[in-house]
């Protein structure tokens, strides 16, 4: 039924009500019950639990109908109470209903939002746990080259001494700032005021690059002289003869790239000089195995 249909009902019993018992004041519990069907007719009630307003309704219309026929009936006002509390329970069950429905509706939208953020937790910690193998795995990466660098460093340091003891058997071998320094005197290695090499000295420098070949460190090989002559001279003769040793080398295995040459001449003396003695200490090669990085 709906609410105009109800109004054509209601309106003409309370006007009839009122008209026939004459000057009579219809009762409290009456006129409660009226505004409270109307609030219930009115309200959430209608929408969500009809029958009940339906069954307050008749209700009213039972004690309305009493008090007409006689309105000073205690009848009456029981059947008016009664259709009060029946408009008041049409309330109260909308509003549990109500309660229930947004408590259900707040339950899901709480399980969304958990389900969401456990999502949401569940990525990151794949996404932790897969930057946290990468980085592991870089870890392990850098840890496996340092090792091999280690043992990298550790075989060129063994294989190192073990040349260095070839060496010492045919050259003056000692340690500098500036790594192993390998002297070959030049009267072994070059004729007076010559850079081709003696067929001895290429012996010499045959057991010299054989020791070296595997080492994988840079080389320079520096050619000195005594202070007779002119320095333009004795720069040129020294760089010439570093050069030959050199090319010498890296014609027997050294590798090109880590082997250099530089002449320095009267520069840097060993010795005196002002003595023969002195002089031919100072007409050398030295050949330096600068340290590994």
């Amino acid at each position: 039924m709906n609410r105009l249909h109800e109004r054509i009902i209601i309106g003409p019993v309370l006007l009839a009500a009122v008209a026939c018992a004459g000057t009579h004041v219809p009762p409290k519990a009456l006129t409660d019950a009226r505004d409270d069907y109307l609030h219930a007719r009115d309200g959430l009630a209608m929408q969500l639990d009809p029958t009940d307003v339906h069954e307050a309704q008749l209700a009213l219309e039972r004690a309305e109908r009493a008090w007409e026929a006689s309105p000073d009936d205690p009848t009456a006002v029981d059947l008016a109470i009664i259709a009060d509390r029946r408009a008041l329970l049409a309330q109260s069950q909308a509003a549990t209903i109500k309660a229930y429905d947004d408590r259900n509706r707040a339950a899901a939208a709480l399980e969304t939002a958990k389900a969401a953020q456990l999502q949401s937790a569940r990525a990151q910690l794949t996404q932790s746990e897969q930057t946290l193998g990468a980085t592991q795995m870089q870890l392990n990466e850098q840890r496996a080259a340092a090792a091999a660098q280690q043992q990298r460093l550790q075989d060129l340091e063994t294989k190192l001494k073990d040349a260095r003891q070839t060496i010492a058997k045919i050259a003056s071998v000692k340690d500098d700032e500036r790594g192993m320094v390998i002297t070959l005197s030049g009267e072994v290695l070059f004729q007076t005021g010559k850079w081709e090499l003696k067929p001895a000295a290429m012996a010499k420098l045959d057991q010299v690059a054989e020791a070296l070949r595997t080492k994988e460190q840079h080389i320079v090989v520096f050619g000195y002289t005594d202070t007779v002559g002119t320095r333009d001279h004795n720069m040129a003769l020294s760089q010439m003869r570093a050069q030959t040793v050199r090319d010498y080398l890296v014609e027997k295995g050294l590798p090109g790239d880590l082997v250099t040459a530089q002449g320095k001449g009267p520069d840097d003396p060993i010795s005196d000089n002002t003595s023969v003695e002195g002089r031919a200490q100072n007409r050398r090669v030295e050949i330096v195995v600068q340290p590994s990085k």
